[in-house]
């Protein structure tokens, strides 16, 4: 994937046991992948350590500090996402022959200053990279956590020290 991104989208299928993340380009192509409840679970310490890295969250602070910190970034940057708008469908759907790609693997690195990248590898070896600032890194992060929670997973997840208040229950980012 080359194209800036433009929408990410969550959503849970029960019948999958499976959230589906389609990420739109600003060329309005998509990509529409699964994401398991096990890859969630590798995938989550890695993105934590990801936003812990954050200069706000130095490490001279006590770890009750660094944990209202992170929260109180993870809240400020969900509260000024664009959660409003629907999945767009005019999006041109590149997995529309094989039907949404099964993520195996993946990887987080930082690209560049204020950036990093998310490589999803599929089971059929495609690699889905998207770059995701610090919001984005947050709103990525808000939306696994509503999804996993629709989904009744019952994975342990949270950004900071867990007790700041969230808006309602989002599964689409633009």
């Amino acid at each position: 994937m080359s194209n800036p991104l433009h929408q990410i989208t969550m959503t849970y299928s029960p019948e999958q046991d499976r959230i589906l993340l389609r990420i739109g380009t600003a060329d309005q192509s998509e990509y529409q992948l699964w994401l398991t409840r096990r890859f969630i679970r590798v995938l989550w310490p890695a993105l934590l350590k990801t936003l812990e890295k954050d200069p706000d969250l130095r490490k001279s602070l006590l770890p009750e500090v660094r944990d209202a910190v992170m929260g109180m970034n993870h809240q400020e940057a969900v509260q000024t996402s664009d959660f409003s708008q629907k999945h767009s469908e005019d999006n041109r759907n590149l997995t529309s022959n094989t039907g949404p790609l099964l993520v195996t693997g993946g990887s987080i690195t930082p690209a560049g200053t204020d950036l990093t990248q998310l490589t999803l590898q599929t089971e059929q070896g495609a690699a889905i990279n998207v770059a995701l600032n610090k919001q984005l890194m947050h709103a990525f992060c808000h939306l696994i956590i509503s999804s996993a929670h629709k989904a009744e997973w019952d994975i342990d997840m949270a950004v900071g020290d867990g007790n700041v208040v969230v808006p309602k229950e989002q599964t689409a980012l633009h």
